[in-house]
C-alpha cells in the first residue's frame, strides 16, 4: 500500500472546538416559530395571561394588608398612662378655665361702654398737648448739646445736667 504524504489530520476536532466558541448566545426570542410568529411575542402573551390570572389574588392580598393595617391602628395602644394626680389636675384646670371665661363674659356684659368716656387710643400724656408745642430736649449722650440752644426756652435748666444718665428721660429714643 502506498503511503500519502502528510500528518494524521485532526481538522474535525478543530471545527468542533471552534463551533462551541462561536455559539455563546441563548436568546432565541428574535426567532420565529412554525406558524411565523416571533417567540418574543408568544412569550409576552404567556406572561400577560399569567399576570392577569394572578391579578385577583394580588388585589385580595392588598385588601387583606389594608384591613390588617386598619385593625392595628384601631387596636388599643400598648402603653397606658394612669396617674390620678395628673388627671385630677387636668379636671380642675378645665373647671377653672370655664369659670374664668364665664366671669370674664359677665364682667364685659355688665360694663357700659360710652364713647364720651374718654376711651381714646392716644397716650395719657398727649391728651392735653393737642395745641401746645412740645419742647425739644437735648441728647447729651449723642454730643448734640449746642444744637437746639437757640430755639429752646429752658436751655439753661438742661445745660446744668451734663451727665449721660438722665433720670427725667430728656432724650428721645428714636
Amino acid at each position: 500500500e502506498p503511503r500519502l504524504c502528510g500528518g494524521k489530520g485532526g481538522f474535525g476536532s478543530m471545527l468542533r472546538a471552534l463551533g462551541a466558541q462561536i455559539e455563546k448566545t441563548t436568546n432565541r426570542e428574535a426567532c420565529r416559530d412554525l406558524s411565523g410568529r416571533r417567540l418574543r411575542d408568544v412569550n409576552h402573551e404567556k406572561a400577560m395571561a399569567e399576570w392577569v390570572k394572578q391579578q385577583a389574588e394580588r388585589e385580595a392580598e392588598k385588601e387583606q394588608r389594608r384591613l390588617e393595617r386598619l385593625q392595628r391602628k384601631l387596636a388599643e395602644p400598648k402603653h397606658s398612662f394612669t396617674n390620678p394626680d395628673y388627671q385630677q389636675q387636668c379636671h380642675e384646670m378645665a373647671e377653672r378655665l370655664e369659670d374664668s371665661v364665664l366671669k370674664g363674659l359677665q364682667a364685659t356684659s355688665s360694663k357700659l361702654v360710652s364713647p364720651e368716656n374718654g376711651s381714646s387710643r392716644k397716650r395719657p400724656g398727649e391728651a392735653g398737648k393737642n395745641g401746645a408745642k412740645s419742647r425739644k430736649r437735648k441728647c447729651f449722650w449723642l454730643g448734640l448739646e449746642g444744637l437746639d440752644d437757640a430755639d429752646s426756652s429752658d436751655s439753661e435748666d438742661d445745660s446744668e445736667d451734663d451727665s449721660p444718665h438722665t433720670s427725667d428721660g430728656s432724650c428721645p429714643s428714636g
